[in-house]
């Protein structure tokens, strides 16, 4: 290279770097590193919650994110939510090109004001802002900034910044702010520094920084936190919730809270009160007491999300309910307790964060992270848990919704973090039992009874109850890999039982059940249950792995041969353990009939690292093992 070349090449470089100095938010500023297969980077994220008094608190935020490909096109968007106890004071957006040159800013009318209510909802004062923006040469970039105050303070924010395995982060800074005098409850995960502390004029201020992130691989079946990066938990002492207060600083402080919230609401019209005493009337079981209350609360109301004021947190009395044949979790579950009450049996109201992808709280962190309430009912020995918003669960089942996770009991005591019922892998339990008439050709029909419980039955509850015909045929479809399979016939019945019961017949025709090699058959007995799905290995794993569901699955399949085809080859029974499940399976022949049996017992649990690697084998035979082929043969006339 001469000397020209050389400062030619220079004084391209000074351009360039000058160029970035004067576009902060220009593509090329971003270092390699943290670009090298992002959908999107995070340069700057300043997000501050000041809280001024125990009643008053400004949550203040600007970010740029510049979205890389179509992939990261979810960071472009801005949802700010609010409610009759908050305000968004002010809410500004720009639009950079690749170069880090302005485009366009955001207009008021591009921000769309909707409600935030959801499916089943009667009443909410739930909103929120809403703004995108959209471009169509990548890479571009975002900034927002935005400000929301509260009258309430019992929520405070949390905040992980890297919560995308496709997001890298370039800067982010979080704080916040206290009166004088007062310390933050704060809970920091995934290896989050500690915060600066700093005193200042007007309080004590905590902040955290990340800088330099780069991508996260992503480490499946990783428990919710852990796949969020870094970040941290805050929650207050002193709170106010529509002008009452309250203390947080122990769970059985914040019960008590939203005891004496929902106290004094249990009051049924008296004729109501004497019908509930009649439903009972005679019965000495506590169970069956419980059961036709439920039943009658079951057939009577039908739930609707209401969220007004205090309304989230706060149930309508039992009378409202009575009269208006509806209500949200809280004044059905309240309903249900008045009702208990008045045959003279004792319950409690538990809040817990339901839903299955919901993390649950954690035990050394008091905190309001709770969106949903149910009913325990103590027994002697034994505890009832009544979800009370479902018209058609069994007493005492309350599903995947709720099923084992953390629930706080409130009672006048204050509140008691217990856990709910942790079902079993027999209690999660699908048995299916195939009747297989082959042809000599290798075609087949085949009748299919499939029973399904626990768990395993909500899905196929859930299609039955809200699918149409052809939305459950073509839902059939999907869930057999099986080629050009016609589905003749099916039904779903619902049967009563301690756990939900469906029952699934099918007819279907299956054109390539067995493959043809000259005079032999290759069949594999297992169609209807293979593993559809292998989990994904992931090298230098770093977080626990979580197996939310233990479950069972039985499968025999009795296939009767046509005249002249005979057997030639049954593999050995197998037999699989692990410190994750079991599986077997089985094959014999009895005259000209083949029986084939296939138990697989996956169980729940929270796993270390290192044995992921053990996790996946142990899938992975199971895979190749329910690929296990029997060999036909046709019988020769001397035979």
């Amino acid at each position: 290279m001469n000397k020209l070349q050389l400062i030619g090449l220079v004084g391209c470089w000074l351009v360039q770097l000058t160029a970035w100095a004067g576009e902060p938010f220009a593509v090329g500023a971003i270092p390699s590193n943290l670009s090298a297969g992002a959908a999107a980077v995070m340069r700057i994220q300043e997000h501050t919650f000041q809280v001024k008094t125990v009643s008053e608190a400004t949550e203040t935020v600007h970010l740029a994110v510049t979205i890389l490909k179509k992939e990261g096109q979810s960071y472009a968007k801005l949802e700010v939510p609010y409610n009759k106890r908050s305000k968004v004071s002010s809410l500004e957006g720009t639009l950079y090109a690749a170069d880090g040159k302005m485009i366009r800013r955001l207009k008021r009318s591009d921000i769309r004001d909707l409600s935030a209510v959801g499916d089943g909802s009667l009443y909410e004062d739930s909103r929120v802002k809403e703004a995108e923006f959209t471009y169509a040469d990548y890479p571009f970039t975002v900034e927002f900034r935005y400000e929301v105050t509260t009258t309430s303070t019992m929520l405070y924010p949390g905040w992980f910044p890297q919560r995308d395995d496709e997001l890298a982060v370039e800067s982010a800074i979080f704080r916040v702010i206290l009166p004088a005098g007062q310390a933050l409850r704060y809970k920091t995960l995934n290896q989050l520094p500690a915060p600066e502390v700093t005193n200042q004029a007007d309080g004590r201020a905590y902040t955290w920084q990340l800088k330099q992130r780069k991508i996260a691989e992503h480490e499946p079946y990783a428990p919710y936190f852990t796949t969020l990066g870094p970040g941290v938990l805050t929650a207050p002492t002193e709170f106010e919730l529509e002008a009452r207060k309250g203390t947080m600083d122990t769970w059985q402080n914040f019960g008590r809270f939203l005891y004496q919230l929902n106290e004094g609401r249990d009051q049924l019209p008296e004729p109501l009160r004497r019908q509930a005493l009649e439903l009972v009337s005679g019965e000495t079981d506590v169970r069956t007491k419980i059961q036709k209350i439920y039943g009658f609360v079951q057939q009577h109301t039908r739930y609707v999300s209401i969220q007004l004021g205090i309304g989230g947190w706060q149930a309508f009395p039992a009378s409202v309910v009575a009269e208006k044949g509806y209500g949200d979790c809280k004044a059905l579950s309240n309903y249900t307790y008045s009702l208990l009450k008045a045959v003279g049996i004792p319950s409690y109201w538990a809040v817990v964060a339901a839903g299955r992808n919901t993390p649950d709280v954690l035990p050394d962190f008091p905190e309001s992270r709770f969106n949903h309430m149910i009913l325990c009912v103590p027994l002697a020995k034994d505890t009832v848990w009544l979800e009370c918003t479902d018209q058609h669960s069994p007493v005492g089942y309350v599903g995947s919704f709720t099923d084992n996770r953390h629930a706080l009991l409130l009672t006048p005591e204050g509140g008691k973090l217990v856990r709910t019922p942790v079902y079993q892998p027999a209690d999660n339990r699908q048995n299916r039992i195939v009747t297989v008439r082959l042809a000599a050709s290798g075609s087949a029909t085949a009748d299919v009874l499939t029973t399904y419980t626990g768990i395993q039955a909500e899905t196929v509850e859930s299609v039955m109850r809200t699918a149409n015909p052809d939305d459950q045929r073509q839902w059939l479809y999907r869930q057999f890999s099986i080629p050009n399979f016609t589905l003749s016939s099916f039904s779903f019945t619902e049967q009563k039982n301690t756990l939900p019961t469906i029952l699934e017949r099918l007819s279907i025709q299956l054109p390539q059940c067995a493959t043809r090699s000259g005079n032999r058959l290759f069949w594999m007995p297992n169609q209807l249950s293979t593993t559809q799905t292998l989990p994904i290995e992931t090298d230098n794993r770093t977080a626990e792995f979580r197996l939310a569901t233990g479950y069972m699955d039985v499968d025999t399949v009795i296939c009767q041969l046509p005249a002249g085809l005979g057997v030639e080859f049954v593999f050995e029974p197998l037999q699989l353990r692990s410190r994750f499940g079991r599986y077997e399976a089985s094959a014999k022949v009895e005259g000209n009939t083949v029986k084939y049996v296939r138990k697989l017992v996956m169980e729940a649990g929270l796993y270390k690292p290192e044995l992921y690697a053990e996790y996946v084998d142990f899938r992975r035979k199971i895979a190749k093992a329910d690929r296990m082929q029997i060999l036909l043969k046709r019988k020769e006339l001397n035979e």
